[in-house]
Formats: structure tokens, sequence, C-alpha cells
């Protein structure tokens, strides 16, 4: 009888441990921008650069700051401010340095747009790392909560293996205590082991890893001037490789992904990479991390900017 009893305690045990949990949804779109960023083309940067640079602009501007000046698509608009400011110095007065103001003024205000531009990404990025370094501990409590419910049925287990087998004066009842105490027991500790962690839908139909990991020539996620900065190797300190290339490298290197052409790692490319799915605690803490360390990147692109700006003023 004991031994009966044992088995189903065992087993309805096991049956409220490994029920599936209610399926745990996330809403997408919490962090996109409210309406769609529309760029002037106008100021898209030159697929060819060396081509679009001037003997004027060369022997007025260091090619960094051209390079970067191109990025936010003002290379011909500082080939018109310089030919105005000639004008001015042939013909000083009123007309000519209010032209000359007016484009020194235009030049300044693409420069703040596209500084906005990169923080407004950033803080993109910001808000997704967040989302899912915020759902992950939600998962990671309920897990935890778990195995505290597995290790305390457990010690209950044994504490009632060992008063069974003290107050029961028939050995074959001792005996079915002893050994069924410790069966049920170690069931509990294998569940804790083995119990699968909760998992989410968690969705991101607008995903900014993923033309970084593609490393693409053009981006629809990423604005003209943002993506031009990323994507091209002078704006990286080696100069030898882009900025979107040594990240998407780093997320190899310090192990988000660092066996991407293994099953696993294809599995959580597709997971990562595409408009989402169901995450465990430690997939999203992934996703968090390579968030985070993007927006790390992008946020230093306002050093160019700044850059950009401090040559223009002292000009």
């Amino acid at each position: 009888m004991a031994k009966k009893y044992l088995l189903a305690l065992l087993l309805g045990l096991g049956g409220c441990a490994t029920h599936p949990p209610s399926r745990l949804v996330v809403a997408a779109g919490y962090c996109d921008p409210p309406l769609p960023y529309r760029y002037n083309p106008a100021f898209d940067p030159k697929a060819d650069f060396e081509a679009a640079l001037t003997p004027a602009l060369l022997a007025r501007y260091p090619r960094r700051t051209l390079r970067t000046a191109n990025a936010v698509g003002l290379l011909p608009a500082l080939d018109e401010l310089l030919a105005l400011q000639a004008a001015a110095r042939r013909q000083p007065g009123p007309a000519t340095e209010l032209a000359v103001l007016r484009q020194r003024q235009l030049i300044t205000d693409q420069v703040a747009l596209v500084s906005s531009t990169v923080a407004s990404l950033a803080a993109e990025l910001d808000c997704e790392g967040e989302r899912a370094d915020q759902v992950a501990g939600y998962l990671n409590n309920l897990d935890d909560r778990r195995t505290q419910r597995l290790n305390v049925f457990s010690i209950g287990v044994g504490a009632a293996s060992g008063i069974g087998t003290t107050v029961i004066e028939n050995k074959g009842g001792q005996y079915a205590f002893g050994i069924g105490g410790g069966l049920l027991a170690a069931g509990l500790g294998l569940l804790t082991l083995r119990a699968q962690g909760h998992t989410v839908e968690f969705g991101h139909p607008r995903n900014l890893l993923a033309d970084v990991w593609a490393e693409k020539p053009t981006s629809e996620a990423f604005p003209p001037s943002v993506w031009y900065l990323l994507t091209q190797p002078a704006f990286s300190n080696g100069g030898q490789t882009s900025i979107a290339h040594n990240t998407r490298q780093r997320w190899q290197h310090y192990g988000q992904l660092a066996k991407p052409a293994s099953d696993k790692g294809q599995k959580l490319a597709r997971l990562l990479f595409g408009p989402g799915g169901q995450y465990s605690a430690d997939e999203l803490t992934v996703r968090a991390n390579m968030l985070n360390e993007l927006q790390s990147a992008v946020r230093l692109l306002n050093q160019e900017l700044q850059g950009l700006l401090l040559v223009l003023h002292e000009q």
C-alpha cells in the first residue's frame, strides 16, 4: 500500500512540475519610431567619394573631415560655401555676407539633424535592449520559483521518509518508505536538472541587428548617413574594416554567436535576426547584450560629427 502511495505521489509531483506553462506573449513595436522618417535624398552620401571631391575642398579641409561631410551629405553644400566666401571677399557687402551666413546655417542644421538621428537610433537600441533584458529577468524569476518549489518538495520527501522509517514498526513498511522516499527525492532532483525553462513569444519585426549581421551594402532599417558611417572602414579606429564588421566579429568572439555555422548557431541566428519567436531567458540575454553593444557603436558616431563641427567652426 505504501509503495503504491509513494508511486502515485511521485507521478503527481512530476506531472505538476513538467506541465507546460501557459503561452507567454510580449507585444512588439514598443520601441519602434512612432512615424516613418523620411530623409531628403539630396543629402544622401555620394557612392563615389573620391569623384565627389573638388580641388577647392581638398585645399580647404582634411580628408577625414570631407569623408564625414560626405556621410552627412554636405560635400556639395561645402563646395557652395567656399564659392560664396570667395564671392564675399571679391565683393564685400551685406548681400554676400548674408548668403554665406545662410549657407553656414544650412550646413549646421544638417549636421544637427544627423546628430539627432544618431541619438534617436541609439535610444531605440537602448529601449530594445532593456525590453529584452526585462523579459529575461521575468523568465528567470519563473524558473527560479519552480526550482525552489522542487527543492522544497525534495526536502519534505526526505524528511517524511526519515520519519516514516522511524515510526513504522513493520520492516516491509520501513523498506517501502526508505526506498520509495529515496526514489522520489532522486526523481525531484532529476526534474530540477532537466526541467525545461520557461519561454516567451518575443517579436521584433523591425530588427536592427539583422542588417549588421548580414553586412548589407544598403539598409532599409538604418538612415543612409548612419549606415554609411557604420559600414565604411575609414570610420573605424583601425581603418581596415568597418564598425559594423567589427561589431559582428565581437558578437562571435565573445560568445553570443561563437559557432554560427553549427546547427545550434544557425537556429539562434534565425531567431535573433528574424522577426522573432520563442525565446528563453538565456536567448533574450544574448539579444540584449548584442543590442547594447550596437547601441554603443552608434553613439560613438557622434564623435565624427563633433569633429566635423569643430573643423567647420574653425574655418
